[in-house]
């Protein structure tokens, strides 16, 4: 039989996976999760890279907006007609996974790009710790906002960062941050970011978007990320923005 490479763009660990048997642990009775076998390893990186939206499951696709148990993934009409003063949109990428990994947030203000930053530049990280770390990122920010009186709302594309911190924490520290079958990855950064979440989540909304869709905000937190892989920024710092938002949009996006 030929050898297969399998993608997972939504699932416990996302990128590009040599066996079957790996690829499965990701997805398994994980919701929204989303792979697909290609013949060639570079046909799957290439894929990986490009964001494709496939869809494999056991059941039909709808058109339905909700994502995962419960969790509605809003559209670019949605994110636009949210009326909050500052949208914060995080993104984290990683080559391969595991491997080099970076995180990026964009931060707009009534309407407008404010702040581009990016880095928390890893060696050794993967997609998840990425992402976490860039919504680590956006709850400080938010934290700042609010205490200036500002309406906020973090929008992230990864599915598994926000039920980790909004939902699945909350189970698993009533059990002594344990769960059934098996250990709670990325443990302390969870704790961590699950603190903070406590602190602010009466005053921000944290909310899914799809990722490589043409959200501006969301291309933008992706295209930090990969700044922060290929610079090696290990704080997190400040893009200068330019006059043009073309100029960071044409960057390498992950």
């Amino acid at each position: 039989m030929a050898k297969k490479f399998y993608v997972v763009w939504e699932g416990r660990e996302k990128g590009v996976f040599t066996d079957w048997d790996a690829c499965k642990r990701q997805i398994d009775k994980f919701a929204g999760a989303r792979y697909k076998s290609y013949k060639t390893r570079e046909e799957a990186e290439a894929a990986f890279r490009a964001g494709k939206q496939a869809v494999v499951s056991k059941t039909k696709p709808t058109n339905r907006k909700f994502s995962g148990k419960g969790l509605k993934t809003y559209s670019a009409e949605d994110v636009a007609g949210l009326a909050v003063q500052t949208k914060i949109f995080t993104d984290g990428g990683c080559e391969p996974n595991p491997g080099k990994a970076a995180s990026g947030v964009a931060v707009y203000r009534d309407g407008k790009v404010s702040e581009l930053w990016y880095g928390l530049f890893n060696p050794r990280g993967t997609n998840n710790t990425a992402e976490l770390n860039a919504l680590h990122q956006a709850l400080l920010m938010a934290e700042k906002e609010i205490a200036r009186k500002a309406t906020v709302a973090i929008f992230c594309d990864s599915q598994y960062s926000i039920q980790c911190v909004t939902k699945w924490a909350t189970g698993w520290e009533k059990k002594g941050w344990t769960k059934p079958g098996g250990e709670i990855k990325n443990l302390e950064l969870i704790k961590e970011i699950y603190a903070l979440y406590l602190k602010v989540r009466k005053s921000v909304q944290v909310l899914h978007v799809n990722g490589h869709v043409g959200l501006e905000g969301n291309e933008l937190a992706d295209r930090m990320s990969i700044h922060g892989i290929e610079t090696g920024e290990t704080s997190f710092s400040r893009f200068e923005i330019p006059a043009d938002l073309k100029n960071v949009l044409a960057m390498r996006a992950g």
